[in-house]
């Protein structure tokens, strides 16, 4: 982009930047690159702020979580692109343990090997991947599992808690939220679409920081239930909000791809741990018995 037209989209991203009442400019908190490579993180990350995130106390609405309407709000994410010769980390979760797994698509762009990672073990090689057309959201093939998370499509209900586990930033965390919402999440940069996302409010986080949840993209978010409700995508640092993609997404792939998941193979969780005090240890267990796994992404 040359010209005016780039400085007419410069002068339109930084109006944007600084926000209306009805958007917002987002990191994408999936993709953190790594040492040893010289690879920044999607965007920059926001350095430490000493406070805690701000997460009001009551939700934004009240009863189910509607579907997506026109008139919702626009919350803009930046998907720059991967540079060569670098490493990413990503996060992705069984929902088969025949070797099906879920993570974001934006984890899996541009990526020329994919592998899961496994403690003392040899990492898994993604054999197979069905990135979601208009979500973002991935479908990964693996040559044998683990035991898979069941996923709930019932309509969510405002307020109801959210339990995230992954690897931000490329370390094992996790993250207590409340949900208080619906937006338009529209990305922009390497590819361009739009989609409904669940809107987050973060209570805690396991171990505690300001800094982005980069790294975290992809891994899944609870109920109280134990059940799949989101696939985190994206987060603000700022406002301490984190967005989901929906579990329909998850279905268009499967019925895209011709895949039906194995009943009679899920997860035995402890589901009376799932609480503001003692959700951490799910994500332990999960992660160390890789139901909830590391993605590494190399770019050549």
């Amino acid at each position: 982009m040359k010209g005016s037209g780039f400085i007419s989209f410069l002068i339109l991203f930084v109006v944007v930047f600084l926000g209306e009442m009805s958007k917002d400019v987002e990191q994408p908190s999936g993709v953190s690159a790594e040492p040893p490579t010289d690879a920044s993180p999607i965007n920059p990350v926001r350095p430490p702020q000493n406070r805690r995130r701000p997460a009001p106390d009551a939700p934004e609405g009240t009863g189910p979580v509607g579907p997506g309407r026109n008139d919702d709000d626009v919350v803009v994410i930046e998907d720059d692109d991967k540079r060569p010769g670098s490493q990413y980390t990503g996060t992705a979760f069984s929902i088969d343990e025949r070797g099906l797994w879920i993570t974001a698509r934006h984890v899996t762009d541009q990526c020329d090997t994919l592998t899961l990672l496994r403690p003392f073990r040899s990492p898994l090689q993604v054999t197979g991947l069905s990135p979601h057309s208009r979500a973002d959201v991935s479908l990964l093939q693996t040559d044998g599992g683990y035991e898979a998370l069941d996923v709930e499509y019932a309509t969510p209900e405002y307020n109801q808690e959210g339990f995230h586990f992954g690897y931000p930033r490329g370390e094992p965390g996790s993250v207590y939220s409340r949900l208080i919402g619906r937006k338009t999440m529209k990305t922009v940069g390497h590819r361009n679409y739009k989609e409904t996302v669940h809107v987050w409010a973060e209570k805690t986080r396991i171990p505690d920081s300001d800094e982005s949840l980069g790294g975290i993209s992809g891994g899944p978010i609870l109920n109280k239930n134990g059940d799949v409700v989101g696939i985190h995508v994206a987060g603000s640092v700022r406002r301490g909000r984190s967005f989901s993609s929906l579990p329909q997404n998850i279905t268009d792939l499967l019925d895209r791809t011709g895949v039906s998941l194995q009943p009679g193979d899920e997860y035995d969780l402890d589901e009376s741990a799932l609480t503001p005090v003692g959700f951490s240890r799910v994500g332990d267990a999960l992660r160390g018995d890789i139901t909830v796994a590391r993605v590494i992404c190399r770019t050549f």
